[in-house]
């Protein structure tokens, strides 16, 4: 092995989620306050992550959550769920744990729904080697902070793609929203970034599936653009299918807009605002923030779409492919067309989850949803962060009562 590849591998062990905290019996002789005592190898696992994150600072913070809840009936389960959050703070959102905000919490969460592979492992393991000395004691290499409760591979061979029930997101959600209960009544944090989304009981395990409305839970929607992303990486094809139903989402279209907008909607005609959200920059269209779009849809599906076909390098101003561009010809396809090709990625996500051994119920969203709900889903999901006079402006043809009848009355 040269250099480099040494390098390379030092590189990707370093952002390896490792395990922070022993059993109960030897977490419990720590010191709350230092890292006098810890294993030798979570100190340097800790001096090795992002130093932006500060991950010391948040490690303690986390380890004096848990001194609370160091009871034999607790500790293991309280362990396992604010160690993920800790692990995704400094090496995914690479911030102090303080410093998550209450749209890094939501990411998080849906983290959680469907993490990548090299977070799973395909069992349940111990955490560390054994050893009489401290100092020779390691991490288990085949340790992750989540892991499959069954078997990981399918009937063809293949690994599965993890995918968190309700009731483990519920639990979760639980020791989060505990966790910054705790830092804020510490007087840690001026304000508790979970406070919004554990009033509106968003992953509640007794709410209703759909709250009453049209529109995909949060582990429904994170599997269907899972799933989208994997149909495109298997066939190009599918990069305008992906970046079809991308659109409809962030835009919050409505599927007769599609009919009337979709053949001026440019990528050229994405403005990007002082805010750093987009805008439509064209002379027909509302303005005024009355579409605000996301930096993440053309961060995560314009480029790439762009990059598949080789457009990257143009200037996204000059860039007049359309965003609801059929896959050959000239022009923009038609709301029936854009329905016709939801459905098709709906039922193919009904048939890999059946694949993979899971059960999708009849009340499932996969199975009632409409082209209609990747909007409704979307305006759900603004009214989690964004003032009732914006999500307002945002649905552009409906009155203030409605809006608040539809996005907001439900949290009460």
């Amino acid at each position: 092995m040269n250099n480099f590849q040494r390098q390379l591998v030092e590189k990707i062990m370093e952002s390896m989620p490792r395990p922070c905290f022993e059993a109960l019996e030897e977490f419990s002789r720590l010191d709350p306050d230092t890292l006098d005592g810890e294993l030798p190898v979570i100190q340097r696992f800790l001096n090795s992550c992002p130093a932006s994150s500060m991950p010391t600072k948040s490690y303690v913070l986390v380890k004096q959550f848990l001194i609370k809840h160091a009871k034999s009936t607790r500790y293991s389960n309280y362990r396992r769920y604010i160690e993920r959050l800790l692990l995704w703070s400094i090496l995914e959102a690479k911030k102090t744990i303080t410093d998550l905000n209450e749209g890094d919490i939501q990411e998080f969460m849906s983290f959680c729904t469907s993490p990548p592979d090299s977070w799973v492992a395909d069992k349940s393991c111990r955490r560390f080697t054994l050893g009489k000395l401290r100092q020779v004691i390691e991490f288990r290499p085949t340790w992750r902070p989540f892991s499959f409760d069954q078997t990981s591979i399918g009937e063809d061979g293949t690994r599965l793609t993890y995918i968190a029930g309700r009731g483990a997101l519920a639990k979760q959600w639980s020791v989060v929203a505990t966790f910054f209960l705790h830092l804020h009544d510490s007087g840690i944090i001026p304000v508790n970034p979970a406070r919004r989304l554990h009033a509106a009981g968003i992953y509640s395990m007794n709410l209703p599936i759909h709250k009453g409305a049209n529109v995909f839970t949060d582990e429904e929607f994170a599997v269907l653009m899972l799933t989208l992303s994997d149909m495109a990486d298997e066939e190009i094809q599918n990069e305008r299918t992906l970046l079809m139903i991308a659109s409809v989402y962030y835009l919050r279209m409505q599927p007769s807009e599609i009919d009337s907008l979709g053949g001026q909607l440019t990528f050229s005609a994405l403005g990007l605002m002082r805010d750093g959200t987009y805008d439509l920059d064209v002379d027909s269209f509302p303005s005024n923030r009355a579409w605000k779009i996301h930096p993440e849809f053309v961060a995560k599906y314009v480029n790439r779409y762009r990059e598949k076909l080789g457009r990257k390098s143009l200037p996204l101003e000059r860039d007049h492919t359309l965003l609801f561009g059929k896959i050959r010809g000239k022009g923009s396809i038609s709301s029936t067309h854009a329905r016709l090709l939801f459905r098709t990625v709906c039922q193919f996500v009904i048939d890999r989850l059946t694949e993979s051994g899971y059960e999708v119920s009849p009340d499932s969203g996969f199975r009632k949803a409409s082209l209609f709900w990747l909007r409704e889903t979307s305006m759900h999901h603004s009214a989690r962060t964004m003032r009732m006079e914006d999500v307002i402006r945002l649905v552009r043809k409906s009155n203030a009562e409605s809006v608040y009848r539809r996005f907001f009355a439900w949290r009460g």
